[in-house]
């Protein structure tokens, strides 16, 4: 305790000297040109002191990381590869533990940016030692290949973008053994399996509360074997057990060098030259092995509806006609999935299987039967999205309070005898461009086409999927595609004004520009992106991937543990994640919508209005968590964790078998999770005095507005 008193009180010192003259220079590029000028960086050898007070600058105004290191790079070109982070990061923490005096001389002393970690900076390895592949295996040697220099040379590789195969000859200086016969393809065929399971449990101790985790620290000082005596002996016997391990293997081989970035085709190859030696490399090494649970669709394909897709349409309309999730709502949903069950066991062998094998090891293990699963996890989704939509129209409430102002459309004239549904205007915002721009149906006039082209000429693919009606995640896919185009979209809609005129679509369209200029509007659809990328998406990746089913507890703790971490610090909900998602998958949805985190990087004048609204949507769904899934977190009677032997029973039993596609399509004319009117919908009483017959006056289809 006394030692984190002196640190905060050295630090605060240091903060106080710090915020000087040229502190409010950084400042002032930072929130405006960010190019640098007027600091003369690149005339004058940067000091130290200079990433102090960086850091200072983050801390004082909440940035995010990517913010931080974008600016850096722009400002440092010559050196926007360095490691700034952990520079910032270890010149804070050298400054704090340095005397008076030592402390002025390491601030006014020029920074390392040739550092590639703290391993090899202890022995004198720097950036153009790797680069230019010299021999450094006389200092090499003594030292130990720990799972710390393996991680150490890996997020250098990622930094400078490079083959991850050189890992292979800069592993050699450490350890002469390995690879001794020159084959450097074998040698990274070996590594790569390893390094990728390095990299997911180094990847649960990334965050800022847990990034000096004892248990952690102790895994990074473990030796790395680099010459495994038995590795052929334990591979005969994986590809004996599971074959279908040899066969994603085999899958991974051909995408060795290939970089894919969400639905885009495989085809981005760099090049870059070391030693006088051609290697092609990707840009995310990550990206290369591409996991067997990563699906590559087309934006315009369909994909199949699944049983949790149609049991949770089915939960949501039930509660419609029962007036609520009543006991009777929820008996008939259940035994509605029951039904669909049957059927698809009759479709679906495996589905039958699945059902067995479940029920055959009761006695030694407590899991939740097939159509329980589902139907908790039904009402979990549905409950999400009505609990946030709640959440959301609140929120908006406030900001109209406070302001004094109405949100989009509804603060223009033009717009004041229009009746809204019982709907958020971010609601009813992206299902009007679900409408227009991604239609299920061509029976509505749709600019489907014209969108694809203004994406292409803006040269930004479009990434809005097409609308169906039966999909859950659909309407949180959208809005993450409307955030990942937040440059696009308002202009879009302002050509396409000008350019049409019938004018009961130009009404239409210049309701959803007028949702699409206002910055409020915009800021709750970045949180609902925000939550598909981190959370829906996710999980909806998690029930197609081949995970096993008696895992799921456990995945399940993991996302409520990242409830109660979001829930403190909101702000790593902007920053994306750089290797494995919440439940230690491929973060798909971050790559597909990249644009989500640079509209929440930027300085943007909402980031607190999104911050504080994605804290309380976090405390939102935990509590659903909790209602809906309570069986399955410690001391639930699902929360147990199989044995191996149990495992080894269940191993066929994946997710993916429950989410098989169903065999009938289930249609549905209106939008899914979507209020529609009827002659119980509430309207404003001062436009029924004033025209009795406005229920019986034309609908635009499908908006949820009536024209008066």
């Amino acid at each position: 305790n006394n030692e984190y008193v002196c640190f905060f009180s050295s630090w605060k010192s240091v903060k106080t000297q710090q915020r000087d003259g040229f502190y409010r220079k950084l400042i002032s590029d930072f929130t405006g040109p960010q190019s640098g000028e007027g600091l003369e960086l690149e005339t004058t050898p940067c000091k130290n002191r200079v990433l102090i007070q960086i850091g200072l600058l983050r801390e004082d105004h909440f940035l995010s990381w990517d913010v931080v290191l974008n600016w850096l790079k722009a400002i440092f070109p010559k050196h926007n590869t360095a490691h700034f982070r952990r520079l910032i990061e270890r010149g804070i923490t050298t400054t704090m533990s340095l005397g008076i005096e030592a402390r002025r001389t390491f601030l006014d002393s020029d920074v390392n940016f040739d550092f590639v970690g703290p391993i090899c900076d202890s022995i004198g390895v720097e950036r153009e030692h790797l680069l230019k592949m010299k021999d450094f295996s006389e200092r090499a040697q003594s030292v130990e290949v720990t799972n710390g220099l393996i991680l150490e040379l890996s997020n250098f590789i990622a930094r400078e973008q490079l083959a991850p195969i050189v890992i292979v000859s800069w592993l050699r200086n450490f350890n002469p053994e390995f690879c001794s016969t020159g084959n450097i393809k074998q040698g990274y065929k070996n590594l790569k399996s390893r390094l990728k399971m390095l990299k997911k449990y180094s990847c649960r101790y990334e965050t800022k509360s847990q990034r000096r985790n004892a248990t952690m620290e102790n895994f990074l000082q473990s030796p790395f074997e680099l010459v495994q005596k038995r590795e052929i002996k334990r591979r005969k016997k994986d590809v004996t057990n599971n074959n279908r391990q040899v066969k994603i293997m085999g899958e991974y081989e051909s995408f060795e060098i290939m970089k894919v970035d969400g639905s885009e085709s495989r085809g981005v190859i760099r090049k870059t030259v070391v030693k006088k030696e051609m290697i092609l490399c990707s840009e995310d090494e990550d990206e290369e092995e591409e996991p067997s649970y990563v699906t590559k669709t087309p934006e315009d394909k369909v994909e199949g509806l699944t049983l949790l897709d149609i049991t949770t349409l089915s939960v949501q309309k039930l509660s419609s006609v029962y007036g609520g999730k009543t006991a009777a709502c929820k008996q008939m949903s259940e035994d509605l999935l029951q039904n669909q069950y049957s059927l698809m066991c009759v479709e679906h062998p495996d589905m039958a299987m699945f059902k067995d094998k479940v029920s055959s090891v009761s006695g030694e293990l407590s899991m939740a039967p097939p159509v329980a699963f589902l139907n908790m996890n039904a009402h979990f989704l549905v409950d999400v999205h009505d609990a946030i939509e709640q959440h959301i129209m609140n929120f908006e409430k406030d900001v109209m309070l406070s302001t004094g102002n109405k949100l989009g459309r509804d603060n223009l004239p033009k717009f004041k005898n229009f009746v809204n549904m019982e709907e958020s205007a971010t609601s009813r915002y992206i299902h009007m461009v679900c409408d227009i721009i991604c239609p299920e149906r061509s029976d509505f006039h749709n600019y489907r086409n014209h969108w694809v082209a203004f994406c292409e000429e803006k040269r930004n693919p479009s990434r809005l999927v097409v609308n169906e009606s039966n999909r859950f995640i659909n309407y949180f896919e959208v809005a993450a595609g409307l955030i990942h185009h937040h440059k696009e979209i308002a202009l879009f809609f302002s050509d396409l004004i000008a350019l049409d005129t019938n004018k009961c679509l130009n009404v239409i369209l210049e309701s959803v520009a007028a949702d699409a200029n206002d910055s409020v509007i915009q800021s709750l659809v970045c949180v609902l992106a925000i939550i598909h990328c981190k959370i829906l998406g996710p999980y909806w990746q998690l029930m197609k991937s081949e995970t096993e089913y008696s895992l799921f507890p456990k995945y399940l703790l993991g996302l409520y543990q990242k409830f109660l971490d979001w829930s403190k610090e909101s702000v790593a909900l902007l920053e994306p994640e750089e290797l494995l998602n919440v439940f230690l998958l491929h973060p798909l949805q971050e790559k597909t919508y990249s644009g989500v985190f640079v509209y929440c990087g930027q300085w943007h004048t909402n980031r607190d209005m999104i911050r504080a609204c994605l804290k309380r949507a976090i405390k939102v769904i935990a509590a659903v968590t909790e209602k809906h899934l309570k069986d399955f977190l410690p001391g639930g009677r699902f929360s147990q964790v199989p044995s191996p032997d149990v495992s080894r029973q269940l191993a066929s039993c994946t997710f993916s078998v429950l989410m098989t596609e169903y065999p009938l399509r289930h249609e549905h004319g209106c939008k899914f999770l979507k209020c529609s009117p009827d002659e119980n919908s509430t309207y404003d009483s001062s436009l029924e005095d004033d025209k009795p017959e406005s229920k019986k006056q034309k609908q635009i289809p499908d908006k949820g507005i009536f024209l008066s």
